[in-house]
């Protein structure tokens, strides 16, 4: 979340206000922390825009603009339900056997080209699967 934090209530309040009147959405003030919130899917380009404005704004208060980095507990992995291997390897077969051998040279080369850490489990067998079927078409 992207925040600017503030002095005072006083300071938070007015620059609230600036931000409105400037047409800036999404914008919530928490009063406890003194703290105005943006809106997580604000893009670089517009946050860019919001913090000039902000700086402008506090250069006219004679405020000084300190930015600063926050840490937090890292990004929970995205768990994987139990995966059955047959299930996988019959999918595999299923949607090899609908391909036409060009089809499937562009499909190896494809995934040939990414990184083996990028690939599901589905598309690591597809690979494997694609490179034992080479040597069988020539």
């Amino acid at each position: 979340m992207r925040q600017i934090e503030l002095p005072s209530e006083e300071l938070a309040e007015e620059l609230q206000k600036h931000l409105q009147e400037r047409r800036f959405t999404g914008v919530t003030y928490d009063k406890a922390q003194k703290t105005i919130h943006f809106p997580d899917n604000m893009g670089s380009s517009q946050w860019s825009i919001l913090r000039g404005t902000v700086e402008k704004w506090a250069k006219g208060k004679r405020l000084e603009v300190v930015e600063s980095l926050k840490l937090q507990s890292p990004i929970p992995e995205v768990t994987r339900g139990e995966v059955n291997p047959k299930e996988v390897e019959a999918q595999v077969k299923k949607k090899l056997e609908g391909l036409t051998p060009q089809k499937a040279e562009e499909r190896y080369n494809y995934l040939q080209s990414r990184p083996i850490s990028e690939l599901t489990d589905a598309e690591i067998e597809e690979r494997l699967a694609l490179a034992q079927r080479k040597p069988e078409k020539s």
